[in-house]
């Protein structure tokens, strides 16, 4: 709720609970939100690099897959880990149809702007394009 602006007090008031409840809630959350990106990490073998708690996006590194690493996790999405494709071969995502519109969905939902053409562009581009544009100096903080 906090993501779409709404404010402590419109989000107390839509649950129905105190201000005070959603403002102690809130601050817990950057905290929770580490933990669940550093375990997804862990399980995926991926080396961190940067995080955005507020955006819910940890960028590393896959050794297993030599290939960069993004584990987004979000209320409407859950937890993602997806991984940057390598040009011309799509082999991590055997259905193409369903990855473009996962990486589509992703794009969206981090404002990752693409044009008509990009967006039918294959998978393997498509992703190179979105990493590049996600993983831009000032998308991510540390």
């Amino acid at each position: 709720m906090t993501r779409r602006g709404l404010s402590q007090s419109e989000i107390a008031r839509r649950l129905g609970i105190s201000r005070q409840a959603v403002n102690q809630l809130a601050q817990s959350i950057p905290n929770k939100m580490t933990a669940a990106l550093y375990d997804a990490s862990k399980l995926n073998r991926v080396e961190p690099r940067t995080i955005d708690t507020a955006r819910g996006v940890l960028v590393g590194w896959s050794n297993e897959f030599q290939t960069d690493v993004v584990i987004t996790l979000n209320p409407k999405a859950g937890l993602r880990v997806w991984y940057q494709h390598n040009i011309g071969r799509c082999t991590i995502c055997p259905d193409k149809k369903q990855c473009r519109s996962s990486l589509l969905e992703n794009a969206k939902e981090y404002g990752v702007s693409l044009t008509a053409l990009e967006r039918n562009l294959d998978p393997s581009k498509l992703s190179s394009i979105i990493f590049s544009r996600l993983l831009a100096p000032d998308s991510v903080k540390k």
